[in-house]
């Protein structure tokens, strides 16, 4: 059992949350769902199995957690950049740094989602699918904006490819510092969808 004197058996309750979205992000990325066990997930986390179901009643609901509660936020922070940055490559180039943080900080939901597609209800798959297409738009309309010699295609093609790129990241260990690979992917995104060919 935890101690009482674990900095985790005092953990927030919201915090204690965001540590098993984290952890079970991590677990479901690296085994099959079926491969994956509550106790597994718990022990990471430093909690019993059975306190995982207080905060989730089950652990596809925490599959759909470590799934949609990411791209919420990624599409949230985008629309909110969209508002309040008025200038189309400040608000892009802020919507790039949101992204690749992280993505240094936990396993992308993209990646556990291609993973785990098929332990998603099709009503919840689907709603995961519009959230990364509404979130792809929020850069496109940018991308549009800063970039009109391209057509929407290569913008799509464009936007998907810089998405891959920087949800990549947990896939391999560089062994280079967090703020280096933040800094080398944030530049190669910008190239990508800034500079037009020919001019590097």
């Amino acid at each position: 059992m935890t101690s009482s004197s674990s900095p985790r058996a005092t953990a927030p309750r919201g915090s204690r949350r965001q540590e098993l979205i984290k952890v079970a992000g991590e677990l479901f990325h690296e085994r099959a769902f079926d491969a994956v066990t509550t106790e597994m997930i718990g022990a990471r986390a430093g909690v019993s199995g059975p306190a995982l179901y207080r905060h989730f009643p089950s652990k596809q609901a925490l599959l759909i957690a470590v799934l949609e509660e990411p791209l919420n936020d990624l599409l949230a922070n985008a629309r909110k950049t969209v508002t309040e940055v008025r200038d189309p490559r400040q608000a892009l180039e802020a919507m790039i740094d949101y992204h690749v943080t992280r993505s240094l900080q936990n396993v992308p939901s993209t990646l556990v989602f291609l993973k785990n597609e098929h332990n998603v209800p099709d009503e919840e798959r689907h709603r995961m699918r519009r959230l990364m297409r509404l979130y792809a738009e929020e850069w496109s309309a940018l991308v549009e904006r800063l970039r009109p010699d391209l057509s929407d295609a290569q913008n799509r093609v464009l936007t998907h490819a810089v998405f891959s790129m920087i949800n990549s990241i947990p896939q391999f260990n560089s062994g280079l510092a967090p703020d280096s690979v933040a800094t080398t992917i944030r530049t190669a995104a910008i190239s990508a969808l800034l500079v037009p060919p020919g001019t590097i």
